[in-house]
């Protein structure tokens, strides 16, 4: 049998993979399977690519669809896919912006740029360079070669290797798909596969094992959802809430709690974690799950992320051991709403120091907090001890930009206090964008007494006349 989906290879092997496929075997291909390729041409891997080709039945590779859109699908265990529903939408905005004679837009290289990246931060070779924001002067006569520019920003899934890329296409479209560019493009892939648990299994005789619900995985927590149990302690925290690529929220759950080893039991049984949020109707509208690793001190540290809508929601955690135990905890979120046009903060996160270290991908018990190279491990409780250091930082949304300099004008500002009484501030920061991170750290906690304290961040909107600011509790100990 063969699996991919957790391939680590190296690029240059996995293109090597994807050529030695067979002519035999890419002839195969019905006219609706090569359409399909030519539709997901920049956001299918080279070894997903592969394992289709290799698919001789035409229900297999209908089925081989349903698992590449489940990969990718922010929300598993509701009815929508929101990302496959991103992707339509802007398939159809980019046959209108990009089509050319003989092809249409969506698959043309700008179009397939497009629906990969999104729109570049800045588009050079028009008579008027500026935001890629409308279709204003992109068919008014003949297309002309121009470059697109993109550039990695606060709370991106894919931080680009040097912060930006620049694209350059022709009178009709085309791009030189080799080198940094290409490379680039397959990591922006593979950062859309948020599932990387499902797989692609095809079995000696060539036929690929359907689907298994995704509820089938976290069939374990189900009866918790149904009859609440608390066999033993469990908490959860939102400590991590940004725009998600569809415009909503993405709330990133720390999941903790201990479970002794039962009289009998196994010394370490496996735990699987699911978080839902249910609608005015009583019916789940997000849903996720994963396994929880288990410490040998029987305590155990997780992470669950899943994609919000704005208003106030109520998130159930559920830990089911293999042992028949289980616990739940419930979450209460103001989710706010990014898709105004007013300003709007990200959830305030208090970390030790951060670091870049590589991912353990779905391995990593702190994978839903991965934001591009950033590794935060954010505590339980937000407990630290007297010879840490914090940092902590929130990203600014939709502040209002000048008609007159076309710049925003934010302020931003950290303070530390106890007992509601000020301790520490951090000097003043100035942004001259509409997204922006403000951050503060590391600050050294061996100055301040043992205790319970609040830190707080302050962000003015000069232009708009707008103020937010946001509170999170912490601990020295």
């Amino acid at each position: 049998m063969c699996r991919v989906g957790r391939c680590t290879h190296p690029f240059s092997v996995l293109v090597a993979s994807l050529v030695a496929c067979s002519v035999a075997a890419a002839e195969k291909l019905d006219r609706a399977a090569q359409e399909w390729l030519k539709d997901v041409r920049l956001l299918i891997l080279p070894e997903e690519e592969a394992s289709f080709r290799r698919l001789a039945n035409a229900s297999d590779r209908a089925e081989f669809q349903r698992i590449f859109w489940a990969r990718r699908d922010p929300s598993p265990g509701t009815p929508a896919n929101e990302s496959r529903d991103l992707w339509e939408k802007n398939r159809a905005r980019a046959d209108d912006l990009f089509g050319v004679p003989g092809e249409r837009g969506s698959r043309t290289g700008c179009g397939q740029v497009y629906l990969l990246l999104g729109e570049p931060y800045e588009v050079k070779g028009r008579e008027v360079s500026g935001r890629f924001d409308s279709a204003r002067d992109i068919r008014e006569g003949p297309r002309r070669p121009e470059t697109w520019i993109f550039r990695t920003r606060p709370g991106d899934a894919l931080q680009l290797t040097a912060g930006e890329l620049k694209v350059a296409f022709d009178d009709v479209c085309r791009f030189a798909e080799g080198g940094m560019v290409l490379e680039e493009l397959r990591r922006a892939a593979s950062a859309r596969v948020l599932r990387h648990e499902i797989e692609y299994r095809i079995t000696s005789e060539g036929r690929l094992e359907p689907l298994k619900e995704l509820s089938g995985a976290a069939g374990a927590t189900d009866p918790l959802f149904r009859e609440p149990r608390h066999d033993f302690p469990l908490e959860a925290e939102a400590k991590l809430i940004l725009r998600s690529q569809t415009g909503e929220a993405y709330v990133a759950l720390l999941v903790s709690g201990r479970i002794e080893p039962a009289a009998g039991g196994e010394a370490k049984p496996r735990l699987r974690a699911s978080a839902r949020s249910e609608g005015a109707e009583g019916r789940a509208v997000a849903g996720v799950d994963a396994t929880l690793p288990l410490e040998g001190d029987s305590s155990f540290v997780g992470s669950l992320g899943l994609t919000l809508k704005p208003g106030r929601q109520s998130v159930t955690v559920a830990v089911a051991s293999s042992d028949g135990r289980g616990s739940v905890a419930t979450v209460p979120l103001e989710v706010p709403d990014f898709g105004r046009s007013e300003l709007a903060l990200g959830q305030l996160l208090v970390v030790p120091a951060l670091s870049e270290l590589p991912s353990g991908g779905a391995a990593d018990p702190y994978a839903a907090f991965a934001v591009g190279s950033l590794r935060p491990r954010p505590r339980p409780g937000n407990a630290f001890s007297a010879s840490e250091s914090l940092e902590a930082f929130s990203v600014i949304y939709n502040a209002a930009v000048s008609s007159a300099t076309g710049k925003a004008s934010v302020r931003a500002r950290f303070s530390f206090l106890q007992d509601g009484k000020l301790v520490a501030r951090g000097g003043e920061q100035t942004f001259e964008t509409p997204m922006a991170v403000a951050s503060v750290g590391p600050v050294p906690l061996s100055g301040f007494n043992p205790g319970r304290y609040v830190v707080r961040v302050e962000v003015t909107d000069t232009i708009a006349s707008k103020t937010q600011s946001q509170d999170v509790a912490f601990q020295i100990r």
